[in-house]
């Protein structure tokens, strides 16, 4: 049977685009009409555990119900996988909802926790948004949680388009309500419920029922629940730095929290758009590998993702560092997003991006040790990253500011790349093998003449000025980069079959 890994990936990563590029327009509006304030941090330091932890929350459910699900739809009846199902959904609805009371009413110690430094004035806003965003929990989950039934149905394209109508509905509250912060954290709130809403056509599709159906003794919901943790510690290394390197950021001048907002979710949203896609495509046939012990093909697959996924990310880093501040002037700079905004965010966009190795570890690496039903792996490794995260903010936060807090971010993440390379090899054996070294030595080519192209329109002085002039060297070292990249025949790797 041969399978297409390259032209999905591209049709999802289209996808993925279109809708990152609306969560582009939501960030190029919210910056306009808030900037970067002591209510922006606030917002952003909030709102980030919605947006963050609560999705790697629904991530790790995913995680772990993509492998099983799996295994009921290959070796189990229909009716037993609709049991599993609907009961894994009943026992999540409860414990979230649980969850999310306890949390408003305990609103005002949490906001102390994740939201330090501000006044008193500002913090009672902040645990009024606090009680409005703990919902997302639930929602979350439930989206989560229906978007890896669609990725094994094979609905790939469908999962990845969830979050246009999201953004839509955010941009337009922007537009309505323009800077209501109690608004907008409804109308946030509301987005992950249609989320989950938009996919259950589909589950009709497929025939699920939807009892109300508990049962605890369940052993393969309770190893879900038990591998939540791990999963969560494992795969939010990311996520997490960014939720503390903010949190350290409101002891420091206002607008610092919300530059590094900014600046990483603008790293993210590039980056995601071919990471999340590639682990989307590849995360259910890893699923079944796995299963079969089948190693060889494991490593095969990894090989491929590499070889996609470094020929995308080499240039976007290389660009980032020739064009960080000019890039942040373009997608932000307007209304109350002023000059001094741009100057430091940009700094948190340009070392935030050398944490995409790492970011892409994760994605990937981890995926493999899931479905391998290695979750402690992961878990270990995340959990001394972020350790040393937190001792490097609280060294670095005052004297490097934004810079040393996003600085420790890309170490940090750089860090758990080389420890997880180590620990995948010894669990699947070498896939950094031959083959892949000399693909990226052929990728230097292209990245070496692009860099000329950057350097010959700087010596002639185009697009080093702080208006839209860099567009045209940008575009032009993406062209060479490109063609050499086409008569190298690295192109080629998009539309391998495997066997």
């Amino acid at each position: 049977m041969s399978n297409k890994t390259g032209k999905t990936f591209i049709g999802v990563s289209i996808t993925i685009f279109f809708s990152k590029l609306l969560g582009f327009v939501r960030e190029i509006v919210f910056a306009s009409v808030f900037g970067t304030t002591v209510l922006t941090d606030m917002f952003q330091v909030v709102f980030s555990y919605p947006s963050l932890f609560f999705s790697s929350i629904g991530t790790a459910l995913s995680a772990v119900n993509i492998p099983d699900l799996t295994f009921f739809i290959t070796q189990r009846s229909k009716e037993e996988r609709n049991q599993y199902l609907a009961n894994l959904f009943a026992q999540v609805t409860l414990i979230a909802t649980i969850i999310t009371i306890l949390g408003i009413i305990f609103a005002p110690a949490l906001t102390r926790i994740i939201a330090p430094g501000f006044s008193a004035e500002v913090t009672h806003l902040a645990v009024l948004l606090t009680r409005i965003m703990m919902p997302t929990l639930l929602f979350v989950s439930l989206t989560f949680l229906t978007a890896g039934v669609l990725q094994v149905h094979q609905y790939f394209l469908i999962s990845a388009s969830i979050s246009i109508p999201f953004n839509m509905l955010i941009i337009g509250s922007l537009l309505w309500k323009g800077s209501d912060l109690v608004f907008l954290g409804y109308v946030t709130t509301l987005g992950w419920l249609l989320q989950f809403l938009i996919q259950l056509p589909v589950l009709i599709r497929e025939k699920y029922h939807w009892r109300f159906n508990l049962q605890w003794s369940d052993p393969y919901i309770r190893n879900t629940f038990k591998s939540i943790l791990p999963i969560l510690l494992g795969n939010s290394l990311l996520q997490l730095c960014l939720i503390i390197d903010r949190s350290f950021a409101t002891h420091l001048s206002p607008g610092t929290a919300s530059s590094l907002a900014f600046g990483s979710n603008l790293f993210v949203t590039i980056t995601s758009v071919f990471i999340v896609a590639m682990a989307t495509v590849v995360f259910p046939r890893l699923s079944q590998y796995c299963l079969d012990l089948d190693f060889g093909h494991i490593r095969l697959l990894l090989g491929q993702v590499f070889k996609m996924l470094l020929f995308i990310l080499l240039p976007y880093l290389l660009l980032v560092v020739c064009y960080h501040q000019q890039i942040i002037a373009l997608v932000y700079q307007r209304g109350a997003f002023g000059a001094d905004s741009t100057a430091m965010t940009s700094l948190a966009f340009f070392f935030y991006s050398f944490a995409v190795l790492g970011y892409l570890c994760q994605e990937v690496y981890n995926r493999v040790f899931y479905a391998l039903k290695r979750y402690k792996i992961p878990m270990l490794a995340s959990g001394g990253c972020i350790m040393l995260n937190l001792a490097l903010d609280y060294i670095l936060f005052r004297s490097g500011g934004i810079i040393g807090l996003s600085l420790s971010t890309a170490a940090t993440m750089l860090l758990y790349a080389i420890i997880m390379s180590v620990m995948l090899t010894r669990e699947i054996g070498a896939f950094i093998n031959r083959d892949l070294i000399v693909y990226l030595i052929k990728l230097l080519f292209p990245s070496l003449a692009m860099l000329g192209v950057v350097w010959g329109f700087r010596l002639s002085g185009i697009g080093t000025g702080p208006g839209l002039g860099f567009l045209l060297p940008l575009l032009g070292s993406m062209v060479i980069y490109l063609g050499v990249a086409f008569v190298l025949g690295l192109f080629k790797v998009f539309f391998l079959k495997e066997v």
